[in-house]
């Protein structure tokens, strides 16, 4: 992944010579797609190949077995999910701030600010909106969805963080949450077992988000399209960046070429990889590790948690 698929798309999509590289004439279009960090070319890039691993590798044993008590399948640590999904929102204002590629100009601050509003506004209307989704549908709180609708809201706004208002960042994010429940639904109803919810927070969401960059550029509408190549690339006042090419010729279909491409790409040689792996039995613990637990069969020591309130298991 790290060495063959994943840099393969990125040298198609923002090396200076990539086919799909926008902003270049000889390339797409003269504008092309806009995936400013990477909804698209970074996250639904792991997305599409965490589907294919997660289709190969197969359901855990006992995950969608008549009887089966779905309450064994919970997140075992709901502080350490919660740490870990602030840890990656602290983070995610490094890479989406930092695709400003520096801070030596005033107009490189006000996009990075801009940029850094947009994370914010995204990620928390995507948390809240799984929140009160799941709150209707299940009649509960459900913490862990919400911690995963945050990071939906936040990969459904990197692509576009750069080139849209901020009230378009809490729509884009919203709608990113609701499309990460209804992803996530959805590989439950196939039987197609994702215990992080990896593609439907990374590949769905990241779909979402490269069609969201160019459908909300600026809230010009569709007849105007702009994008970071055609507005912050050369814009001297970011309120009034210039319009390109109406947005289904410049940015929509590229946009469309782009996902459609690394589905092909990412999925295909993911499948290539995997599936040997699979019939090789070298990709998915056996049953009887899977009964005994892999802390117990493969690590030391061999409980994650030392002590505990009770002594039993373990257990905290």
């Amino acid at each position: 992944m790290t060495t063959f698929i994943y840099p393969t798309v990125v040298a198609w999509m923002w090396s200076t010579n990539g086919w799909l590289t926008p902003g270049q004439d000889k390339h797409l279009n003269e504008v092309g797609f806009n995936d400013f960090a990477g909804s698209g070319i970074v996250h639904m890039t792991g997305g599409i190949a965490a589907l294919v691993g997660a289709i190969a590798v197969g359901p855990r044993k006992g995950r969608f077995d008549a009887g089966t008590d779905v309450a064994e399948f919970d997140p075992h640590n709901m502080p350490l999910i919660v740490l870990g999904t602030f840890i990656l929102w602290f983070g995610w204002y490094g890479f989406n701030c930092g695709y400003t590629l520096g801070l030596s100009s005033a107009d490189a601050v006000k996009l990075a600010a801009v940029v850094a509003m947009n994370t914010t506004l995204s990620a928390s209307s995507g948390g809240l909106m799984v929140l009160v989704l799941r709150k209707i549908i299940v009649g509960r709180y459900d913490v862990g969805g919400q911690c995963n609708g945050i990071l939906a809201g936040l990969v459904s706004i990197t692509a576009g963080c750069g080139n849209v208002e901020c009230g378009s960042a809490l729509i884009m994010g919203a709608v990113g949450g609701i499309i990460f429940e209804v992803a996530s639904r959805v590989l439950k109803l196939v039987k197609v077992d994702d215990p992080i919810d990896a593609f439907a927070v990374h590949g769905a969401a990241g779909f979402w988000g490269v069609l969201a960059a160019s459908l909300f550029d600026w809230g010009a509408g569709f007849d105007k399209y702009n994008g970071f190549q055609g507005g912050f690339g050369n814009a001297e006042d970011l309120s009034d960046p210039p319009n390109k090419d109406n947005l289904w010729k410049s940015g929509f279909i590229a946009a469309i070429v782009e996902v459609l491409v690394i589905i092909a790409w990412t999925g295909g040689m993911s499948a290539i990889i995997l599936f040997p792996m699979r019939l090789l039995g070298i990709l998915r613990a056996p049953d009887e590790i899977q009964d005994q637990g892999m802390d117990e069969a493969m690590h030391s020591p061999s409980k994650a948690y030392a002590g505990g309130s009770n002594g039993e298991n373990g257990v905290i």
